[in-house]
């Protein structure tokens, strides 16, 4: 069983630099320029980030929050 079942998260990072040719065996970052935004798949940007060269960039509406109505209006019993 070779398949991945798990979600896939993703963050938004900028790069700061790119990582030395070898740095990262197996992974591919040609296509990526230093001070562009991307959307990567969580375990790349998290290892881009703790090798310091990406940082996490937030949304621009900011973080998702759960909208407040108030108290609930229950049925009364009759």
């Amino acid at each position: 069983m070779n398949e991945n079942r798990s979600p896939a998260f993703s963050l938004r990072v900028r790069f700061l630099s790119l990582p030395r040719p070898g740095e990262l065996d197996g992974i591919e970052l040609d296509c990526y320029h230093v001070g562009q935004l991307y959307v990567l798949p969580s375990q790349l940007a998290t290892l881009l980030i703790l090798g310091g060269h990406a940082e996490l960039v937030e949304n621009q509406s900011g973080r998702a929050e759960a909208a407040d109505f108030g108290q609930p209006q229950f049925p009364k019993r009759r």
